[in-house]
């Protein structure tokens, strides 16, 4: 269902997007240094450094339309999708303050994005048993692609310790289950549609998960039954698909050609 354990989602008061969060490994300071400049002066260590500000306090209650919207469609079996295009769109506008927010919360996501899609590019460009060998992955030469890539989450996902990164991992494992309905076989001739389905695959399980995690926990207690908690499931990752397809921009028709500086680009477009 794309949750990472049982929860009540976040408490409102809880900072729209961390103080801390970044892009992951080898993001770079605003200013483009990895440390102050030397200025020649011996540090004074009587002169404490000031704390970075805190997160602006978000708004009380900022879920508080977008779960009941949410418990309604629930409720409704997956029957109701006004109720779910009202809970999505309150969780955006109303929960993160915007889609900028919304992008920047699901950080672990981004990053596990930017390892598929590089290692999917360099598949391409290199071949994939020489991939596998850069990445200490030799045993997996010739095995099929649902093996390669149930070992490759350990390189492209964390290691699920937070919410944030085990939202990412399921998703990635969540996308290894559909490989057969999308029609992947062999992994040294994924065609650029291929690679854009598994592409959009994960992105679209990770929002799935970040919504679940936010404002969908409460919503199972109103489902009538498991047949009712299975359609709702299917209709909200229906929707969630179509609207990721639906926005998608991104140049994927030449992946190995893309660069690191062209793969970050298009994850933070998407």
């Amino acid at each position: 269902m794309g949750t990472s354990g049982p929860s009540n989602g976040p408490n409102p008061r809880t900072p729209l997007v961390p103080s801390w969060l970044d892009d992951g490994p080898g993001a770079v300071p605003a200013d483009g240094d990895s440390e102050p400049p030397d200025s020649g002066q011996p540090d004074n260590p009587g002169q404490s450094q000031p704390l970075p500000p805190l997160p602006p306090a978000p708004p009380p209650g900022r879920f508080t339309s977008s779960r009941r919207n949410f418990s309604i469609f629930t409720g409704s079996g997956g029957s109701d999708h006004r109720a779910l295009r009202r809970a999505v769109r309150d969780y955006v506008r109303s929960g993160m303050r915007g889609s900028g927010n919304a992008t920047r919360r699901m950080g672990a996501s981004r990053t596990t994005a930017r390892g598929v899609l590089g290692v999917l590019r360099d598949f391409q460009r290199e071949g994939v048993n020489p991939t596998l060998a850069r990445l200490n992955l030799s045993d997996l030469a010739g095995r099929p692609l649902e093996h390669i890539f149930i070992g490759l989450t350990d390189v492209i996902c964390g290691d699920g310790g937070s919410i944030d990164e085990g939202i990412a991992r399921e998703a990635w494992l969540e996308t290894i289950a559909e490989l057969d309905g999308l029609d992947v076989a062999d992994p040294a001739a994924l065609p650029p549609d291929q690679i854009r389905d598994i592409f959009l695959t994960f992105i679209a399980h990770s929002v799935v998960g970040r919504l679940l995690q936010d404002i969908g926990a409460n919503g199972f207690k109103f489902a009538v039954d498991l047949a009712s908690i299975a359609e709702f499931d299917a209709q909200l990752k229906s929707y969630i698909r179509r609207s990721v397809r639906d926005s998608f921009s991104g140049d994927l028709s030449a992946p190995a050609t893309l660069s690191d500086q062209q793969v970050r680009a298009i994850v933070n477009q998407t």
